[in-house]
């Protein structure tokens, strides 16, 4: 975490345009510090980063529907899916989409989860999941009315975005999680530019566009950064996580 604040800081302090810093999913509950404190950690170091979104995917629902919901009301940043419902309502349990303001662009963020949380036992009786795709398909107007540039934050797989890319052409970017592929390039779709950057935190992914006059993300350059030990830690976040140590030291120890 201290090596990834270190190079958004380095971008956000050098990047010429709008900036925005958001995650596919599957993130709050993968080392054991961080599902012993059911995501807590997670969701400080996110808040302490700035995030702008989450979308919701199966890993951040190991520990229930309930606990989540907790760290949503923690969270500096909005939890994202437009597909995970109520049971008996059929509302929306998160967000389904957010519009975020940068230098004058309007940028709607729309979540989308996968299809086999169906499947959960944790979400039995609680949750339903809508179809994707579908889902998708009925938010987009809402989204594009609001907004100049439509993301999609996709917990679905790589094969599943490209399937969403081909039927939505009016989606701009889609940045995915869950296939766990490591995109050192774009994957471009008719005009949809579609990324993807590892898994466990051990690559961050920069991803820079133009927006043409015709409201196209053209020129898509992408960067992997691996967030070794020759990254040198940010000192707020280091702090933030030593003092985890006083706070979790039984966690720590059993490590």
């Amino acid at each position: 975490m201290a090596r990834r604040a270190t190079i958004i800081n380095r971008v956000r302090e050098s990047a010429a345009g709008a900036v925005l810093l958001v995650d596919a999913g599957g993130t709050l509950f993968g080392q054991n510090l961080a599902a012993l404190s059911k995501g807590q950690v997670v969701v400080e170091a996110m808040n302490a980063m700035a995030y702008d979104a989450l979308t919701v995917g199966e890993a951040d629902l190991l520990q229930g529907l309930k606990v989540l919901q907790e760290r949503a009301k923690e969270a500096g940043f909005p939890l994202l899916s437009c597909n995970l419902v109520g049971a008996q309502d059929g509302k929306p349990l998160f967000s389904p989409y957010v519009v975020v303001e940068r230098n004058g662009l309007r940028i709607g963020i729309l979540g989308v989860s996968e299809a086999q949380l169906g499947s959960m036992w944790q979400l039995a009786r609680v949750a339903r999941v809508l179809d994707p795709l579908e889902t998708v398909h009925q938010y987009l107007p809402e989204v594009q009315a609001q907004s100049d540039v439509v993301i999609v934050l996709s917990h679905m797989g790589l094969d599943v975005d490209k399937a969403l890319a081909e039927r939505e052409p009016g989606i701009q970017v889609i940045a995915g999680g869950k296939s766990r592929q490591l995109l050192s390039a774009a994957a471009v779709v008719g005009t949809t530019v579609i990324v993807q950057a590892g898994y466990d935190g051990e690559w961050l992914g920069r991803l820079v566009v133009t927006i043409d006059s015709q409201g196209h993300a053209v020129d898509p350059r992408v960067e992997i950064i691996t967030l070794g030990p020759e990254v040198a830690d940010d000192p707020g976040l280091a702090a933030l996580v030593d003092s985890y140590k006083q706070r979790f030291p039984s966690q720590l120890q059993s490590k």
